[in-house]
């Protein structure tokens, strides 16, 4: 009789939970409840991001970034062109950032740019390096960041502890894998207080960008690390605290950083950053190689600069127009501290003189309108030094820089794995004239 009860009661008990199963499987799921992995499924009902998340942020919506957003390791987050987000955490002093264990494809358009910013109350000059919120940060595992027509502001500040910068500033963007891939075009930085990108190795794309604003008092705009391939072309870069690009192949990589720079705009750089062993612009050093041709660099602290422990044998500066208003900025065309190893990686078509020679004669910019005690005031500069406002850098017809470019070299190959399809780089050619804006309209297309 004992035998008979137990399996009448097993039997009883296995066909309640099959009742219990039964009746879970029947309840509808909320897609904005978190899966198994604790993964929130971002649906047309999200505003808020945080934590770890998945899904599309969807055209013209406003979403709230409150805390760290996190996309885990294998999943991604596309953006879809007219969305805004806000910065704005729910508590304490360190702003929340966007961590990348996966991807996080931004798809902007011409027409309808996204934005990523901070409250319209903390926006102005008075606090482009305040470090808002935290920018984009990657993990080791990311896969791909596509930030296209995108514009970016109040970046920087403190890492919190879950942020690979934990304790530390952080960069607007941040990689630590030779596989992260890095697609940033036609987008626009405003206010970082640090550098905006540094990637520890990996594969980058940087084309017909737009910087201001760039580094409170130290940090350059692009610091690339060991390892890193790929090209920075036609960008604008006004007002950098240090230098605009500085490729290097510092840290431990089996790849050699490569970089070509060409055709980009330099206006107003290195002068926020003590003493003279910086701001040159345009920096290689450290086991670095690329070439660097059709630049146009003007009143920066100091020229184009290669350092003896950079890969002399395979760098080349040609065909780039240095202008200075100031006869303390012309002194630096060659930097004083690198004289022997920047001549010998230069070519004969690069234009340079005395102050106020080799004018490259912009549509619209008074490139004489500041003193050198302008430029020396560091962080008390005044804010049209730093910022594109209403002028315009295209350039007039008669132009020293039209027709002076140097055209038979390739950019730097690279072997693109996941930006591929309708996610690959936009890989451009170099011009026949100097600058972000060649005469044929192909090159930056902001202002």
């Amino acid at each position: 009789m004992k035998k008979t009860i137990i399996t009448l009661s097993l039997g009883v008990m296995a066909f309640s939970v099959l009742v219990i199963s039964a009746c879970k499987k029947e309840q509808p799921t909320n897609p904005d409840e978190q899966d198994t992995s604790g993964i929130v499924k971002i649906t047309a009902s999200t505003v808020n991001l945080s934590g770890k998340m998945e899904g599309t942020l969807l055209s013209g919506k406003t979403y709230f970034l409150r805390a760290d957003l996190i996309i885990p390791e294998g999943k991604e987050i596309v953006v879809q062109p007219g969305v805004t987000v806000i910065a704005e955490q729910e508590s304490g002093d360190i702003g929340p950032e966007i961590t990348i264990e996966g991807s996080l494809i931004c798809e902007g358009t011409q027409t309808n740019p996204i934005l990523f910013s901070v409250p319209e109350s903390k926006r102005g000059e008075a606090n482009v390096f305040k470090g808002y919120w935290g920018g984009f940060q990657c993990r080791p595992t990311a896969r791909l960041l596509m930030l296209r027509w995108v514009r970016m502001e109040y970046l920087g500040g403190e890492g919190g502890p879950g942020s690979p910068r934990a304790g530390s500033v952080r960069y607007a963007i941040n990689t630590l894998s030779p596989d992260t891939e890095v697609l940033l075009e036609d987008s626009r930085v405003y206010g970082c207080k640090d550098d905006v990108f540094r990637p520890n190795s990996g594969k980058v794309n940087l084309v017909r960008n737009t910087f201001e604003f760039c580094g409170e008092n130290g940090g350059d705009g692009l610091n690339v690390k060991a390892g890193t391939v790929g090209n920075i072309a036609f960008n604008l870069f006004i007002g950098g605290a240090t230098n605009a690009f500085k490729p290097s192949n510092e840290g431990s990589s089996t790849v050699q950083t490569n970089i070509n720079v060409y055709n980009n705009t330099i206006l107003n750089s290195g002068w926020r950053r003590p003493g003279m062993s910086r701001g040159a612009n345009i920096n290689y050093e450290v086991g670095a190689r690329g070439y660097a041709y059709n630049n146009i660099i003007v009143n920066c602290k100091r020229g184009m600069r290669v350092l003896a422990d950079a890969d002399l044998q395979n760098i080349k500066f040609d065909n780039n127009l240095y202008y200075a208003t100031h006869n303390e900025m012309a002194a630096e065309f060659i930097p004083s501290d690198a004289v022997a190893s920047t001549t010998g990686v230069l070519g004969t078509n690069n234009i340079y003189g005395a102050a106020k020679e080799n004018n490259p004669m912009f549509e619209n910019y008074a490139i004489d309108a500041f003193s050198i005690m302008q430029f020396e005031a560091g962080e008390t500069q005044p804010a049209d030094m730093n910022k594109v406002g209403t002028s315009n850098f295209r350039l007039k017809a008669g132009s020293p820089c039209l027709g002076k470019g140097k055209t038979d070299f390739s950019p730097v190959t690279v072997n693109w794995v996941y930006a591929v399809g309708s996610r690959a780089p936009s890989i451009m050619q170099p011009s026949i004239d100097l600058g972000a804006y060649p005469s044929n309209g192909n090159g930056n297309k902001h202002n």
